[in-house]
This record gives C-alpha cells, structure tokens and sequence, in this order.
C-alpha cells in the first residue's frame, strides 16, 4: 500500500500489453453481448454515475444496452437515470423471467433492469441464486449487445460473483488515498480469481488530467510489481459541482448539462470504452481474440464512437460541450 502515496517519479508509463480476453481456440456463442462490471473498492467513488452516463453514451452511440443495476439491496440507478420501475432482477432470480422481460426502457433508449432497494434480502443472496442472474446476463445477446453492470462497492460475495464471471471490469476511483487502496484490492482479488479479464480504471474527481493520470499510474504501478498484472486506462472525469445538481434532478450529466467540464470528460471515457467494445465484439465474430490493446485514454487519438451530438447518431442530437482537458 506504501506504493500508492509513493511520488511519481521513475514510474514507467502506461501498459502496452493486455492479456487476451479469451482463448483462441475457445469458441464466443453467436448471440452473447458484451458484458461490462463497474466496481469501486468503496462507496462514494461515482461508480453508479458514471455507469448511467456510460449507458446513455453507448445508446447514443448506436448499441443497443442493457444496464443491470446488481448492487443488491442498495440499488439506485434507477433513480439517476430518472425512471421508476415496476420489476426487479429480483424476477429473474425468483422465476426464471428474462433480463428483456424485467427491463423498462429510459433515456436515449437505454434498457434498466432494476434491482431491489432496501431489500436485506437481496443484499446477502446465496451463490446458486446469484448464479442465476450472472447467466441472464450472459444470455441477453438477442436483446442487447451489450450488458453494463453496476456492481456494489468492495469486495462481498454479492459484488464478486459478478467480477469474477465476466471478462470485462471497470474499476472507479479518486485520487483519495482511501478509494485508490480499496480500488487496488479489489483489482488484486478479480486477478487473483478472474486471470483472463481485462482491468479498466477511471479516475473520478479529479482536479487535472495529471492528477488522473498519476493516480492511474500508482495503481498500475502497485498492480504489475506484486500481481502481474498490466491495467489500462479509460480516462478521468474533472471534478464538476454539476454532477451534484444532475444528480437531484434525475437526469444524467449528457443530457441535461453537455457543455458542463465533466460531460466532456464522459464522452472521451465513453469513446475509449466504445472501441474496447468494438475490438471485442470484431474478436468474437471471427471467434480469435482482439489482440493486445494499447491503453487508451480521454484524450487519445484514436476514432471516436458516434457522440450524442452526432448527426450520425440513433437518437435526437444534442448539444456537444467542449473536450475534456
């Protein structure tokens, strides 16, 4: 942990080598989405924020998503995107319903299947019966193309029996010692238990695209000496008061305040993550991995996914703030 509050300097830079997804040799069903956890290693890190906004930004751009709220018993992404729905995943674990079946359509065509809130019930559910909610998510390839998850924060059996199951993680955090350190732990399980998922930071909060660089970069650092383990970064989001009055009013930062500092830093997560999205699904359709990916960030030059504000876009055209500095 000492490493983390270390300086900077003598870090080497950001990862060029990720570990396959998958085997080679291992065959993708022809109907299975992508599906994405976001975890944090505490609450508080803008985890279930910046998963929302993540959906509307891939809808926006021409997925078809399915956003799973799967912090059991504590769930709330209903309410950040706005909606208020009549079934739960509780359905799908109780009755075999479909994740489709249960889920209710929101903003820019975003699909939510809901969790429960303020059920102790759901909070500590046994694993047979969580089984049961991971293969949904598996199987909802006919209706979506991809599955974002959100998770608990930290490392219970409700949150890593997501973690482990699927190929793709999202971890959030700030440049507070305290986040990045329980942030780091739940790397170090999800490697030691899931060895062939792809780990993805974002750096929520932060002051300058330095500062969430440099927290990107201890961590990554703390992750390849004792774990083997190469990270790769998606971006940060600036610290925004805006993000607070989006919240109260129950709709997502790109929708109600584009030009505010922190939409634009959600776009260049939400089109990193896009063609993480896109290098995937091109391995699964020829049925080879994607190769190593480089690391991509907010401000990488690479091609951008279809935004919000594009006239290209599936959905009503907004107004694009500037580029997240």
């Amino acid at each position: 942990m000492q490493d983390l509050a270390a300086p900077l300097f003598g870090v080497p830079g950001p990862s060029r080598g990720l570990t396959l997804l998958r085997s080679e040799t291992e065959e993708a069903p022809t109907r299975r989405p992508v599906v994405i956890c976001v975890g944090s290693g505490k609450g508080g890190t803008g985890k279930s924020v910046l998963t929302s906004n993540l959906a509307v930004h891939l809808s926006a751009s021409g997925l078809r998503v399915l956003a799973v709220d799967a912090d059991l018993g504590l769930a709330n992404l209903h309410l950040l995107l706005g909606m208020q729905p009549q079934r739960t995943v509780m359905e799908v674990i109780e009755t075999g319903a479909t994740l489709d079946e249960v889920a209710e359509t929101g903003p820019v065509g975003v699909r939510l299947a809901a969790g429960g809130s303020g059920r102790p019930d759901m909070a500590d559910l046994h694993p047979g019966r969580i089984g049961r909610l991971v293969a949904a998510m598996d199987a909802a390839g006919d209706s979506a193309e991809v599955v974002l998850v959100d998770t608990g924060a930290g490392i219970g059996r409700a949150t890593t029996s997501f973690l482990y199951a699927f190929g793709e993680i999202v971890i959030v955090t700030t440049p507070d010692l305290t986040a990045m350190t329980d942030g780091y732990a739940v790397i170090k399980n999800v490697a030691h238990n899931n060895r062939t998922a792809r780990i993805f930071v974002v750096v929520n909060r932060a002051a300058s695209a330095l500062e969430g660089l440099e927290t990107f970069a201890r961590i990554e650092r703390v992750s390849r000496r004792f774990l083997g383990r190469p990270l790769s970064y998606l971006g940060h989001v600036l610290n925004d008061s805006r993000v607070t009055a989006s919240v109260a009013s129950r709709i997502p930062i790109l929708l109600n305040q584009p030009a505010a500092t922190a939409s634009a830093c959600l776009r260049g997560v939400g089109r990193s993550l896009f063609l993480e999205i896109e290098r995937r699904r091109a391995g699964a359709a020829t049925g080879f991995g994607a190769g190593p990916a480089a690391d991509v960030g907010a401000g990488a030059e690479t091609r951008p996914a279809a935004d919000i504000s594009s006239p290209d876009a599936r959905h009503p055209r907004h107004q694009r703030g500037p580029e997240c500095a």
